[in-house]
């Protein structure tokens, strides 16, 4: 090979390592960009879980707190939050809004500025997931400048049994216990985040209470250890569905139960240690609610 003919071939390798010197640039450019627009909508701020082995596929449902004060010359207070499976949100005592979540992966933002006070604020966060998998993130905002304030990580607590006045104060100190971190997005597949304005719950107008009820045998999976290995069985129960037929609002039961919608899947009710009653965060068309072992109160919440 003579002179001319490596001059050409150390012209093309020089083209080709300074195309893929640009492609390498170009895309650690786009990823610093969506990082860096993600980073400022959740900050510092960590999924969060109960501890858990998340192997086992146990029903669980607890409650991630945290108390803390605001500056006196915010814009305005938002609660950014995300909790899959479902979630519930209490801020100062109020009930404000959750869901149960689907494919959608976007915060939910709740304005509380009219209920946000300078000291002594509680953030009380309801999870629940019948599979015993998912994850919590929140933070919050109070201004254009000042984001991402007090956002979930260590700094919050997590309380498994449920007692009355939680959502004002902590209970016992024996009742907390830290969170598990799982880490800051994109993470799993939860991903990178948007945003959307959250439906805050309404109050409540009236009560109303089933139609009719009638009993049935059937059989529900329950998890058993059968010489170190976990296995799922069919466990024969009795069962009662109250017909509401059908109806609008949010079903509210005093034991495990489903609701079971006019179309769609059905939605398991998870209770925490402690809890008498768990109502639906969001409001859906529905004819049934079926509770497992015993007679319960079931209503409508509208």
């Amino acid at each position: 090979m003579g002179p001319p003919a490596e001059r050409q071939l150390v012209r093309r390798l020089t083209i080709v390592l300074l195309a893929l010197f640009a492609g390498v640039a170009a895309y650690s450019r786009l990823d610093l960009l969506y990082s860096h627009k993600f980073f400022d909508i959740t900050g510092r701020a960590e999924w969060i879980w109960a501890q858990h082995q998340l192997s086992r596929e146990t029903p669980v449902a607890f409650f991630a707190t945290r108390n803390f004060d605001l500056p006196p010359n915010r814009q305005f207070t938002r609660i950014k939050i995300f909790g899959d499976p479902e979630y519930t949100l209490y801020f100062n005592g109020r009930e404000i809004g959750g869901r149960r979540v689907g494919e959608e992966s976007a915060l939910d933002v709740y304005d509380v500025s009219k209920l946000a006070r300078d000291r002594g604020n509680r953030i009380v966060v309801a999870a629940r997931s019948p599979n015993g998998v998912g994850g919590v993130i929140a933070s919050v905002d109070v201004s254009d400048e000042y984001q991402n304030v007090v956002p979930t990580g260590s700094g919050w607590a997590i309380v498994r049994r449920w007692r009355d006045d939680l959502i004002v104060r902590d209970p016992p100190y024996s009742w907390m216990s830290s969170p598990m971190r799982i880490g800051r997005p994109p993470i799993g597949r939860w991903n990178f985040l948007s945003r959307r304005p959250a439906v805050f719950t309404p109050p409540a107008q009236r009560i109303v209470q089933p139609r009719s009820a009638f009993r049935f045998k059937t059989a529900v999976p329950a998890i058993e250890d059968r010489s170190g290995v976990v296995v799922v069985v069919a466990r024969a129960i009795s069962a009662t569905a109250y017909d509401f037929g059908p109806i609008s609002g949010r079903a509210r039961a005093n034991a495990p139960s489903e609701l079971r919608s006019v179309e769609g899947p059905v939605e398991p009710f998870v209770f925490a240690a402690g809890e008498r009653t768990v109502t639906d965060p969001q409001e859906r068309q529905f004819r049934y609610v079926m509770v497992y072992g015993s007679q319960a109160s079931v209503s409508v919440v509208q």
